[in-house]
């Protein structure tokens, strides 16, 4: 399912509107678990698991958001992070002795 769809009024093409669903979220990132709480909230679990590494290039296992378009947003945001390749400069590096 995509997430964008075109609407048409008066039958000329309008802008390009968002259309976004809880259960078009789930189809679009099949790789959370998403669901909304007692609160109304929404929160997305990934499914994997995460390295020290992962974390270290700003990879969460759980996010949140106040609505649909929110959340959308984080799971962007964290799909980017995920194929991006990682920040030597995010990482501490580990400083190595050297004996001549």
């Amino acid at each position: 399912m995509d997430l964008w769809e075109e609407s048409e009024m008066s039958g000329e093409k309008a802008a390009t509107v968002p259309v976004l669903t809880l259960s078009g979220l789930r189809e679009a990132f099949p790789g959370w678990s998403i669901w909304r709480s007692s609160a109304g909230r929404l929160w997305a679990t990934r499914n994997g698991r995460l390295t020290n590494e992962d974390y270290n290039r700003g990879l969460c296992r759980t996010i949140d958001g106040d609505d649909v378009g929110q959340l959308a947003e984080e799971l962007k945001q964290q799909a980017a992070l995920a194929v991006a390749l990682p920040d030597s400069e995010a990482l501490c590096p580990v400083p190595r002795e050297t004996s001549h």
